[in-house]
């Protein structure tokens, strides 16, 4: 099977692109776990979040306001490494003969 060098470029393009994208969230999710570990031992409703792109102090945030957004951040992860492993939703559409 021949490949188009440019569909091999897109293709390795593709993967480096979600394999940052990968690091950036695992990034996030470390960071907000970090936090919450802090937060459920200590009590203390207010912390620095750094994501990359700045600092934001956020303070009376709930652990179940973390905990939703750590949710979509897993989330964000798994199909991330789905699509990196070639194990997305795969799409069949099935014809019966005459």
């Amino acid at each position: 099977m021949r490949h188009n060098r440019g569909e091999m470029g897109y293709i390795d393009a593709r993967r480096q692109r979600l394999a940052r994208r990968l690091a950036a969230v695992q990034a996030q999710i470390e960071k907000l776990e970090t936090v919450m570990l802090e937060m459920a031992s200590t009590g203390v409703s207010s912390y620095e979040f750094d994501s990359g792109e700045g600092k934001q102090r956020t303070t009376r945030r709930s652990l179940d306001e973390i905990k939703k957004t750590l949710d979509g951040l897993y989330a964000a992860e798994d199909h991330y490494v789905n699509e990196l492993s070639c194990m997305g939703i795969v799409s069949l559409r099935l014809r019966r003969r005459p």
